[in-house]
């Protein structure tokens, strides 16, 4: 297959992550590398979808093979490694005894051993001829118990081989550049001296609202995952509802929150309507001319919101044998149930969020048909249909999930260089396009759903800089992070209220 072919299948791979198909995604990147076992980025994105620290660890050594520059691939497979030891060296051995607690206790039983023959050594030094005999009686004693000690202490130490022996891998050879998914990886535990996890950050400070995110482990590997409400002070957690699925945001009244569910029987997802207090989980959209809806943002001053949906009767666009998924921008009035569709064409849209005066809207636009597709930001009037760009670098840079302000005169979104896909920074710029874009939020670990707080002081976000997606808050004004969850899952902001 050509390279443009596989450029081709890495850029749906893209926009099938972006979009949270990540079974959709995996397939495309795994095509990559089996067709191009050199292909640095598709190794790359490969170890953001597999679920498996194994998985993810052949494949981050694969893109350091590839590239042994690629300092972001280093950071985040030392941060798997010393995870990796840390479960290694907790691990029970014997009920109750973690590795670690042994070893300790082997350690001891060899000083008991060696003050035995200390005071054995003084006493038969110090006797007298007059009590030989005692003296010889007492050493067998003594003589006794130190065998009886060293024999015990060399079956602990026998045991603790035959334990390390039972969990320790076998050592394997050097990795190849190319590794068949799944793996058959064994693990190396990392020397005593290796790094620790990062220390967390400081709490973010009591009085800033509630945050509703999705949070915890993608088991099915389709992109959904429980929703959850976070109170940003205390750091205290709830669960809003049993279903699973992605893109929470609040109603204006704060009382309601508007997401993207899944279906598991039906392998569907659509929009749903759940109260804070967990007593309704009603689906919106029912009747309406399109499918598959999802990505729904609430006006913040009015019952409308704004989402991606294909339209009943469009035809997908059938693209080196692959098949594009047409998704526009719509908005709806849920008390009027007044439905409109704001885009008509060929292009991809993803993440429309509605401003606060719900008279525009930022969406995340791909011409996937055109000669140059590629992600790029633009303004959508929603009286009159027209579009302003606001990015124009079409494949260079992965733009994604754009953000209000409060006052509707900044966007917030994540960005990455199309060359490390999975390396993103926030960016916050006016607008209207003016001025020079900034970057607040730049790490080398992955940053990405940017939502500001109510004042528009704070913007909360999800990075992985933990080794697990966890959502910090920035200060804009004091240029400090605040740490709010800490947990070995996935965990993302979706919309802010006080």
């Amino acid at each position: 297959m050509s390279q443009a072919n596989i450029q081709e299948l890495l850029k749906k791979g893209i926009e099938a992550a972006r979009e949270g198909n990540k079974a959709e995604a995996r397939s495309y990147f795994e095509q990559v590398v089996e067709l191009d076992e050199q292909n640095e980025r598709g190794w790359f994105w490969l170890a953001s979808l597999v679920e498996s620290q194994d998985e993810k660890r052949i494949c981050l050594k694969n893109v350091l093979q590839i590239n042994p520059g690629n300092e972001r691939a280093q950071k985040l497979l030392d941060q798997i490694e010393a995870s990796q030891q840390r479960r290694q060296a907790e691990m029970e051995v014997i009920p109750g005894v973690t590795r670690r607690q042994l070893t300790l206790a082997v350690g001891g039983g060899a000083v008991v051993v060696a003050l035995i023959l200390i005071v054995f050594v003084a006493i038969t030094t110090t006797t007298n001829n007059r009590i030989a005999q005692e003296t010889r009686d007492a050493a067998l004693i003594v003589q006794a118990q130190t065998d009886a000690a060293v024999t015990q202490t060399a079956l602990v130490v026998q045991a603790e081989a035959t334990m390390l022996a039972l969990v320790s891998p076998t050592p394997t050879p050097t990795v190849t550049p190319r590794v068949t998914l799944p793996p058959t990886f064994t693990f190396t535990p990392l020397p005593e001296e290796a790094a620790g996890a990062p220390t967390p950050l400081a709490p973010p400070p009591p009085g800033l609202g509630t945050l509703v995110g999705w949070s915890g482990r993608d088991v099915s590997n389709v992109g959904f995952l429980p929703i959850m409400l976070f109170q940003v002070g205390s750091g205290q957690t709830t669960l809003l509802t049993d279903d699973i699925g992605a893109n929470p945001d609040f109603s204006s009244d704060g009382q309601t929150v508007i997401y993207t569910r899944y279906y598991p029987t039906t392998f569907d997802f659509g929009i749903s309507r759940a109260t804070l207090s967990g007593g309704e989980n009603t689906p919106i959209g029912q009747g309406l001319p399109f499918i598959k809806p999802k990505m729904p943002y609430f006006c913040p001053s009015a019952n409308i919101l704004s989402f991606v949906a294909i339209p009943t009767g469009q035809r997908d666009i059938d693209f080196s044998n692959q098949t594009v998924q047409i998704f526009q921008v719509f908005t709806l009035n849920l008390d009027t149930n007044d439905l409109q569709r704001l885009t008509n064409d060929q292009a991809v849209y993803t993440y429309p969020a509605i401003s606060p005066d719900c008279t525009r809207i930022a969406a995340v636009r791909n011409d996937a048909r055109g000669s140059s597709p590629g992600e790029d930001l633009v303004i959508i009037d929603v009286a009159g249909r027209s579009q302003t760009p606001l990015t124009n670098d079409l494949g260079n840079f992965i733009e994604s999930a754009p953000r209000w302000s409060p006052d509707g005169t900044l966007l917030a979104y994540a960005a990455a260089q199309a060359t490390s896909p999975d390396n993103s920074d926030i960016i916050v710029r006016a607008a209207d396009g003016a001025g020079t874009p900034l970057v607040p939020i730049r790490d080398v670990a992955d940053d990405r759903y940017p939502v500001f707080s109510p004042d528009g002081r704070y913007i909360a976000f999800a990075s992985n800089r933990t080794g697990f997606y966890n959502i910090f808050i920035y200060d804009q004004v004091e240029g400090v992070t605040y740490q709010l969850t800490n947990t070995e899952e996935q965990t993302y902001p979706g919309g802010w209220k006080p």
